[in-house]
């Protein structure tokens, strides 16, 4: 379901938004993209597919020489760039109003997937015409 926001007491201003729940049933607003964050979305989507959330977190970072990083105690380093990645953009979906550790309290890799499902759906419609994409599910986009 799609809402639109209008605040009466800004001239022109509406949200588009579709509500999301999080594993302990909170409701989260998921607001299509600003301009000023296109280049991060288009940059995210080159690098990552929601498909495959659960392989980037768990993907090693491989050193110069092609080799698993281990960190000084012997640790394998998953330190790759996706989880801030990832959290940029769910910040960047729930417009900003929950902080970073707000939202890492609630969110699970199912609830992430589906955050950036909604987010890269929401953000493709046009300011006149919201309500007539039809809604798929996750994978299908």
């Amino acid at each position: 379901v799609y809402f639109m926001d209008d605040k009466k007491n800004d001239d022109n201003v509406i949200g588009l938004y579709e509500i999301v729940r999080d594993r302990y049933g909170k409701k989260h607003k998921v607001y299509s993209a600003r301009f000023k964050d296109l280049h991060t979305i288009m940059n995210f989507t080159q690098h990552y597919s929601p498909d495959s959330f659960g392989l980037y977190m768990l993907a090693p970072v491989i050193d110069k020489d092609g080799e698993v990083d281990m960190d000084a105690e012997g640790n394998i380093n998953y330190d790759n760039g996706f989880y801030g990645d990832l959290m940029e953009m769910i910040e960047m979906a729930l417009d900003h109003r929950e902080t970073r550790e707000q939202i890492e309290e609630w969110l699970d890799i199912e609830v992430a997937r589906n955050i950036i499902m909604v987010y890269l759906r929401v953000s493709q419609f046009k300011k006149n015409n919201p309500l007539n994409l039809e809604k798929r599910l996750i994978g299908e986009i």
